[in-house]
């Protein structure tokens, strides 16, 4: 084969690579090589298999946190803790809500970091 072949190969290899350090959370694709009827071989990216999106389940346990801290630091943990405790005596639903408004550990941590920043 010549060597313009090879420096293809080399090039399409570089991009596959830059291709897979793009995103902590993308998998790397992976070439495949499919040889067509005219005898040429074409380089496609491997089907990706459908997965669990993990880095949207982070995002949003991520967002919900600091959105909770957020509040907690503003209206400071005694207000907080009496508006989430008129909650508790409610319907389904406003009981839901007491059980994710609640204070815990982590939002706790994130609300005394931004009062600590402010």
């Amino acid at each position: 084969m010549s060597d313009s072949y090879y420096e293809f190969q080399d090039r399409v290899a570089r991009i596959y690579k830059k291709q897979g350090k793009k995103s902590l959370f993308r998998r790397k694709t992976r070439a495949v090589y499919v040889q067509g009827q005219d005898g040429y071989t074409v380089i496609r990216a491997r089907a990706s298999r459908g997965s669990f999106p993990w880095s949207g389940v982070v995002l949003v346990f991520f967002a919900f946190f600091s959105v909770k801290g957020a509040i907690m630091a503003n209206m400071g943990p005694e207000v907080y803790n009496e508006k989430v405790s008129e909650l508790s005596t409610a319907t389904v639903l406003e009981r839901f809500r007491f059980w994710t408004m609640s204070p815990d550990p982590l939002s706790s941590w994130v609300a005394k970091t931004i009062k600590s920043l402010s």
